[in-house]
């Protein structure tokens, strides 16, 4: 008895630990249907019957086939429910998620009738069901959240219990229909499940334009049910016109050859199996949002779309080469893949569960319908594709009513250059006509908009993401100049509102970038990634050649002498042709230059540009991903980035070893990369100040802000109340008067008791071609790595000399710290408290490299610390000697007032007063300003002791409207005062400002809006 005993025990044992018996007897969360023993679980009536078939598949090699007659039902208990830890959801718990249906379904031939896809725990009284029509046919792919359903639905958000699920047939005779990948609930993102034909009642009553990337079933019917009048000849010239040029867009210059060798290598990618119909792998998009249970091998398992695109392309680029006989042969193996591709479920009115971003993944496919229109049209499917198109590519928006428009960036980068050439896949040249001339003024009023529905603002920023974000700005400079181009001189062209609005925009990058890259203060998400307008070339050329905004010209002098100056000595033809026919010359840009949207300044001279940048409670500071930018809280607390003409890398600015603490000129408190890494998955911190911004007079400049990371908001994702436990504040200005900066900040505190308050200097890289030096008056020249020193001072008069030749000179008397050594870091796209690592880290997770690094030291939770210094960019060899022998003298300047009410430099050469006035309940106490109604910015020159002129800006934006509702991107009008000792008469009458005399002095009422500067001149 007892070695029976043993025995059952023994066996009962390895019953219990075998993984394999164990997985016989797991409820599945996915069913594939790759074998007949998954059809055990099924229960189904007499009249219909199941089998694992071949003859269509998603993922796998199978599907089940389900053949029905009459009132059938197919069910099954014998499943698991994701929970929302389980599910692969990006962003984990960040966003609104809820249980989610999803599966595929093939249909052979249409059918009246519906099936019915229900859910229920006991009985059917619970049921939570909805029904899909069977109108179509080919692979569908649905998404459908249980909120969605009919019947007894939970709410949003909420967990599902349900133990049945169960398929039956509503008003159909018979047939049969394939299903695979069927998932009976997981979690998903709510803003991703869309509606399509089959399922129209997602997001029944949620307004198209809130997600530009929902195919929407209304824009499509824009479309169908438009009609066009008969188009005449002229306009028909026009729309040959700008045919030709689409066309010129893809051809080139060269001898017709034989590609069909190549062409069949790159078919042959693509696997297909021709049939009655065409089989292949699954071409699928977001294929990882869905749950899968075994691991997938790309371009093996599957296909993605853009991988389909970029081989569908290069088929077209090769026929365009090809001579007869490869065109024929491309023709036909390009008409094979283009069936694959309707029947893999692409056709219109099918959107595939989601298709969030699908813009960035159908350019080349839309490039290579494009090309092949003749093929596709003798093949009887030009206007299939051309309908696909349009509905994935969402183009009925451009019918919508004009007061819906709402400019969006992605839309400008990865649909309306493309929407352009979908408009002629189509057979009807007056539906091409009528859609061109919706299509032109669509364009119009959207590029025109530079309130809160503009992306391109009055003052050049490129809006995305709620704040200006250079990054998704290139995506749309890539692809609208063609757009402007394509148009320009035909009745179809952009009207004068928006081709200025455009050009103001896309001109502005060459202002904030030096000689191309644009620097990590406005890098979004991507600091320290080559961000560089350099590839805009042809954009600059097709910009020039579109001609002035008014169409008084057919060049464009200013994007003329832009592109000579950037791209001139690299296209001599083109600089010859602008300098000799036109007389226009490389332009120059020496100034100051505003960015208020932005809170950005860039104060440039010679060869070299200050980026200087801020953060308010209208502007984020950065923005910060689940696997992108993990360290970026400071780059926008009042830092300076000094570029050369070498750009970023050039200037000594790398990721590699980079301490994400100190980027140059920040206040911060400096962390451990694990503490400084973002708590959240998303963050783009706001402030509660609104005081933030830049002041121009003539060539100079003063930014300044209120630092405050006490309180405020998080603008993306969860929004809401956020701030940071040190509570650092600091009031930051710096003034820029000819070659230098002077950097003043006072108030400095913070509330972390562990970890030391800095304001970093500069933080350089060290490149092969630098010295690696560094110097300093208080220790000499520093020339061996491994230096890192703390130097307590009272000396204010202390120099400091960068490897990149800036000079700094310290008035206050700091504590310094200096370091010339070897540093390690992480990858910005590597989180090290979750280990996620983004794909385009390309698994570097730590860096390192040689750096030269300076920092005043405020210490532990300084209450009221301070700093002063002046900044020499570039300098030369004869200034930085002069540093070294003691003998740099400079008294170029004064430091009039830096306290908690104001900081207040005189600039001798310019005549110039730079006011930044932090505080209104004081009299100030200084030359010519007596008060302000607000905190201001303002600059006044003395041009001679009975003429004055002098700038002023308010850097509140003041996104509120009239009513106090919040506008984001949209600033109104509010008043400022400003009392000026001594009595003065404005020069010109000026409609924003009002002047009274009062009591010996002049007070001015001015109505400010957008940060903008505004400038006057007074006479005594």
């Amino acid at each position: 008895m007892i070695k029976i005993a043993l025995k059952l025990g023994c066996f009962f044992f390895f019953l219990c630990c075998s993984p394999k018996l164990l997985a016989q007897d797991k409820k599945p969360y996915k069913v594939n249907f790759e074998t007949q023993s998954e059809l055990k679980h099924f229960d189904h009536n007499k009249k219909s019957k199941i089998q694992i078939s071949d003859r269509h598949y998603k993922l796998g090699k199978s599907s089940l086939r389900w053949d029905f007659k009459g009132d059938s039902y197919l069910k099954t208990s014998f499943f698991d429910i994701l929970t929302e830890k389980e599910s692969p959801l990006a962003y984990g718990d960040y966003f609104p998620n809820s249980p989610t249906t999803s599966f595929s379904i093939y249909n052979e031939n249409i059918k009246e009738g519906s099936l019915r896809f229900s859910f229920y725990s006991t009985n059917e009284d619970d049921e939570t069901w909805f029904e899909l029509p069977l109108n179509f046919t080919g692979w569908r792919t649905v998404w459908v959240p249980f909120y969605e359903m009919n019947g007894n639905t939970p709410k949003q958000n909420t967990p599902v219990n349900f133990t049945t699920f169960k398929i039956s047939t509503s008003n159909t005779k018979s047939g049969s229909i394939y299903i695979d990948d069927l998932i009976f609930s997981q979690y998903q993102d709510d803003r991703y499940a869309y509606p399509d034909f089959i399922v129209p009642f997602i997001k029944k009553g949620f307004a198209p334009e809130q997600d530009h990337w929902m195919p929407s079933i209304a824009y499509y019917n824009n479309i169908i049910h438009s009609n066009a009048i008969k188009v005449s000849e002229d306009t028909k010239k026009d729309i040959n016109i700008i045919l030709e040029r689409l066309n010129n867009r893809f051809l080139e210059n060269q001898e017709l050859k034989d590609t069909s060798k190549e062409a069949t290598e790159i078919f042959a990618k693509l696997n297909l199996k021709v049939g009655e119909t065409v089989n292949g792998r699954p071409l699928t998009f977001r294929y990882d949002e869905t749950y899968y249970n075994e691991g997938l091998k790309y371009d093996e398992d599957f296909m993605e779309v853009h991988r389909f695109g970029i081989i569908l392309k290069q088929l077209a680029d090769l026929y365009l080469q090809g001579d007869d006989k490869s065109k024929a042969l491309i023709s036909s193996n390009f008409i094979i893949a283009t069936q694959y591709f309707l029947d893999q479920g692409w056709q219109a009115g099918s959107s595939g569960g989601t298709r969030h971003h699908i813009g960035y993944s159908m350019e080349d496919l839309a490039k290579a319908f494009f090309i092949m229109r003749d093929p596709l049209q003798k093949a009887g499917l030009l206007d299939e594709i051309g309908e696909s198109m349009q509905w994935v590519f969402n183009l009925g928006k451009i019918l919508a009513p004009e007061d819906s428009f709402v400019a969006n960036i992605d839309y400008f980068n990865t649909q309306s250059f493309y929407h352009l050439m979908i408009i002629y896949m189509r057979t009807n040249v007056n539906k091409i006509a009528f859609l061109l001339d919706a299509y032109s003024k669509y364009m119009s009023i959207t590029l025109a908009q530079n309130d809160e529905h503009g992306v391109f603002k009055k003052d050049g920023t490129s809006w995305h993401h709620g704040g200006h974000y250079p990054a998704y700005g290139m995506g749309a400079f890539k692809n609208l100049p063609k757009v402007f181009r394509t148009l320009s001189g035909t009745q179809f062209k952009i009207s004068t509102a928006g081709h200025q609005n455009f050009k103001n925009a896309m001109l502005t990058t060459r202002l904030y970038s030096n000689k191309f890259d644009y620097g990590f203060a406005n890098a979004g998400r991507h600091p320290l990634e080559n961000n560089s307008i350099e590839p805009l070339k042809s954009q600059f050329l097709d910009m020039l050649y579109s001609g002035s905004p008014d169409y008084t010209s057919e060049i464009d002098k200013d994007f003329a002498g832009a592109y000579l100056r950037l791209w001139g000595e690299e296209d001599p033809v083109t600089q010859r042709f602008l300098m000799n026919t036109h007389n226009i010359n490389s332009e120059t840009l020496p100034g100051y230059h505003v960015m208020p949207y932005a809170a950005t300044s860039i104060h440039r001279r010679e060869n070299w540009a200050a980026i200087i940048k801020g953060y308010s409670k209208y502007v984020w500071a950065s923005e910060i991903y689940i696997a992108s930018n993990r360290y970026g809280r400071y780059p926008a607390n009042g830092t300076i980035e000094l570029l050369s003409e070498k750009g970023e890398i050039g200037s000594g600015f790398n990721q590699l070893g980079w301490d994400w603490n100190r980027y140059p000129g920040a206040t911060i408190i400096y962390l451990p990369l694990e503490k400084l890494e973002s708590d959240l998955s998303l963050l783009m911190f706001k402030s509660n100040q609104t005081f933030a911004g830049a002041v121009k007079h003539e060539n100079n400049g003063l930014f300044s802000m209120v630092l405050d990371e006490s309180s405020g908001s998080n603008s993306d994702g969860k929004r809401g109340n956020y701030g940071f436990s040190g509570k650092l504040k600091a009031y930051k200005s710096v003034f820029s008067f000819g070659n230098k900066l002077i950097c003043i900040g006072t108030n400095i505190s913070s509330i972390d008791q562990e970890n030391p308050v800095e304001t970093v200097l500069f933080q350089n890289y060290l490149n092969d071609d630098i010295s690696k030096t560094l110097y300093s008056s208080l220790t000499g020249s520093i020339e061996s790595l491994g230096f890192e020193k703390n130097i307590e001072t009272n000396i204010q008069d202390s120099w400091y000399i960068d490897a990149y030749k800036n000079m700094y000179h310290l008035i206050t008397d700091n504590k310094i710290s200096l370091k010339l050594d070897h540093q390690y870091s992480y990858h910005n796209k590597y989180s090290i408290n979750t280990g996620k690592m983004n794909p385009k880290g390309n698994g570097v997770k730590e860096t390192e490299g040689d750096y030269a690094v300076a920092w005043i030291n405020h210490g532990i939770a300084p209450k009221n610390a301070n700093y002063q210094y002046v900044i020499y960019p570039f300098s030369d060899q004869k200034s930085i000697q002069q540093v070294k022998t003691g003998n740099f003298k400079d008294a170029s300047y004064t430091v009039i007032k830096a306290d908690s009410l104001a900081h207040i430099v005189f600039d001798k050469p310019s005549q110039t007063y730079g006011y930044s006035i932090l505080k209104t309940d004081q009299n100030l106490n200084v030359p010519y300003i007596k008060e302000v109604s607000n905190p201001a910015l303002i600059m006044l020159q003395v041009n001679n002791e009975n003429f004055i002129n002098l700038s002023i800006v308010d850097p509140d934006l003041n996104f509120i409207d009239d009513l106090g509702k919040p506008s984001p991107g949209q600033s109104y009008p509010k008043e400022i005062e400003i009392t000026v000792l001594g009595t003065w008469n404005i020069k010109e009458n000026e409609s924003s400002v009002r002047v009274k005399h009062k009591n010996g002095n002049t007070l001015l009422s001015i109505e400010v809006q957008d940060g903008e500067t505004y400038y006057y001149e007074f006479l005594k």
